[in-house]
């Protein structure tokens, strides 16, 4: 048998032994590479067909933006281009009302189908200490993942039994800690960590509520969770149970991050309700919390797909976004309220509790990454805009598409496309390629949109200082995080001194 790999077409080829020969062989590969190349021409074919229009520039009211009179993109009322002068840039801008107005209406979509719901504010996606805090003030719980995070939702003041610990690679002191705590849920990932944390909870005499992080039929598994399938999970559970210093009371899931297909979301509800059944049946496990994890998708971000990566290939724009393509969060809402109605009583006081750990949902859209204009290049083929911060402060740039708004040029026409770069030497160092805005000059301020998930947490000093970030609200603003100095830099390291650079 010869196997032939075309790219995504498998070619398997049988020479008929009978009629044998060389003739043969090469008659049947020819025909074979023939169908391979029609097949690929038909699957490109049908994916062009498929593809949808490019869309213009979002507006700035999709962020609850404003444009005043001199064509300056504010928000809170306050000009961008102003506040990146006075605290310099780059500069993320944290939009408090919107932060807690996104937070509200995402409670309120599931507390009005549901009676039980605690948000837990994925900590990862924004580790702004003040932005954070803006939410627990406005009722979040905390969901961590290390423990850094787990210290910093101690220093804000949530409550222990407000937060819950997750993640893949749980440190002894980690868990340790949440232990002592007495955190609401340990989700456990392995099932490492339930003689760990049973042995914890042992020395400090206390019994530790637990869930088990699973793998549904839909989205994440790689190191993530440990199956449904094959009873992998109901095993665990049973080494739980037996455990003297567990409590197993919750199920836990995470299928990814920017999702927008709603049937995805119900098709692994269902798994875990399914599971909860079989808990309660062959081990007595009550599920007093299940625990959706995050990931919604937002309407002004889009994750590059297979046809937006061929065209950054080819030198052209990637798609723009399609803002309906991302169902509003009543839609996941109404539709996970309905199947857990199907498994338990909804008007019993003790019915089960949901649990739901956004950020991306919650505050994408409520911050903003100002930058600067350092240098614009142009030749007869393209033209080039260096800008004062790249991939070091803003790395979800590389795999998914945000709105880039030309904060001092609002009202002035698109002439031109541009590609814009950081400032870092760095040949990958780009924005965004062919975007259309008016006439670029040095000095002109942009708005890199939706940086309140996975800016912040990804952001790193290669070669400058790590940006300052400011919250505002009407008729008030104030610095939340100071800029890095380049002292801050090298400040652990041991042999800098001014004698050692002396």
């Amino acid at each position: 048998m010869l196997c032939l790999f075309f790219s995504d077409v498998h070619i398997t080829l049988q020479p008929d032994i009978a009629f044998g020969g060389a003739r043969v062989l090469i008659r049947q590969i020819r025909n074979k590479i023939i169908d391979a190349i029609l097949l690929r021409t038909h699957r490109n074919d049908v994916a062009r067909r498929q593809l949808k229009p490019r869309f213009g520039e979002l507006p700035p009211e999709m962020w609850g933006l404003d444009v005043d009179s001199a064509g300056e993109l504010c928000v809170a009322g306050w000009s961008v281009r102003e506040l990146a002068e006075e605290h310099g840039s780059p500069l993320y801008i944290v939009d408090e009302e919107r932060l807690k107005q996104n937070y509200h209406d995402f409670r309120a979509a599931f507390t009005k189908h549901y009676p039980k719901i605690d948000i837990g504010y994925s900590y990862k996606t924004n580790p702004l200490p003040g932005a954070i805090k803006i939410l627990h003030d406005a009722g979040a719980s905390a969901e961590v993942i290390s423990e850094f995070e787990l210290w910093l939702a101690c220093e804000l003041g949530v409550p222990p039994d407000r937060i819950i610990f997750n993640g893949p690679g749980k440190t002894v002191s980690s868990l340790e800690k949440a232990v002592s705590l007495g955190v609401k849920l340990i989700n456990v990932d392995s099932v490492d960590e339930i003689e760990r944390i049973n042995a914890l909870a042992a020395q400090q005499n206390r019994v530790q509520a637990v869930a088990l992080r699973v793998v549904t039929s839909q989205g994440w598994s790689a190191q993530f969770g440990i199956p449904i399938a094959g009873g992998l999970a109901l095993d665990a559970f049973r080494k739980m149970k037996e455990a003297s210093h567990l409590d197993p009371c919750g199920l836990h899931m995470h299928l990814g991050t920017g999702l927008k297909d709603p049937d995805t979301y119900f098709k692994a509800v269902q798994d875990m309700l399914d599971l909860g059944v079989e808990l309660a049946e062959s081990l007595g496990i009550r599920i007093r919390h299940y625990d959706l994890g995050g990931g919604f998708g937002v309407p002004t971000v889009k994750p590059f797909e297979g046809w937006d990566t061929r065209l950054l290939q080819s030198g052209r724009p990637a798609q723009l976004i399609d803002p309906a393509a991302a169902p509003d969060i009543s839609v996941y809402a109404k539709g996970i309220a309905k199947l857990f109605a199907q498994y338990v009583d909804t008007a019993d006081p003790d019915c089960p509790e949901i649990v739901l750990e956004p950020g991306r949902a919650v505050s994408s859209s409520a911050q903003m990454l100002a930058v600067r204009v350092l240098t614009v290049k142009e030749d007869e083929s393209r033209r080039l805009a260096i800008v004062d911060g790249g991939k070091n402060i803003c790395i979800p740039l590389g795999y998914e598409y945000h709105e880039i708004l030309p904060a001092n040029k609002m009202r002035e026409p698109q002439v031109q496309p541009y590609d814009v770069f950081g400032p870092l030497c760095h040949p990958n160092d780009l924005l965004v390629q062919g975007k259309m805005f008016p006439r670029l000059e040095a000095g002109d301020t942009l708005a890199v949109m939706d940086a309140g998930a996975y800016f912040v947490p990804n952001q790193r000093n290669f070669s400058n200082p790590r940006p300052a970030a400011v919250i505002v609200s009407r008729g008030k603003s104030r610095v939340t995080r100071k800029p890095e100095r380049f002292e801050h830099i090298v400040a652990l390291d041991a042999d800098f001194s001014p004698d050692a650079l002396s």
